[in-house]
């Protein structure tokens, strides 16, 4: 009897890192609706969306030049939505500008 390997999906990276402005999987829940901090390569990103129509914090790391970033969905880069208990505490690291929007969104 001959042994069968599972196909598996292989992502080809590209050049830079996962820019989160692209990020907006899973369709059918999330909605971006602004970065509030991104750090670049290597480095994490906030944003304030939509998830099922609620205004949600999300969180993901951007990955290095090649990477995807963290987390991901079967090779789709995506966001991590943070409970609504840290919104208030999150909000208050983000630049003045950025604070002034979140808190107007989420009504914090």
């Amino acid at each position: 009897m001959e042994a069968t390997l599972p196909i598996t999906k292989t992502v080809t990276p590209t050049s830079a890192y996962t820019d989160p402005r692209t990020v907006r999987s899973p369709k059918e829940h999330w909605m971006l609706i602004d970065v509030l901090d991104n750090r670049g390569e290597g480095e994490h990103s906030i944003a304030i969306g939509e998830w099922d129509g609620n205004r949600v914090l999300a969180i993901r790391w951007n990955g290095n030049a090649g990477e995807l970033g963290n987390p991901q969905s079967r090779g789709i880069p995506t966001w991590f939505v943070l409970p609504s208990e840290y919104n208030t505490k999150l909000v208050e690291t983000l630049p003045e500008n950025k604070q002034i929007i979140a808190k107007a969104l989420l009504g914090v």
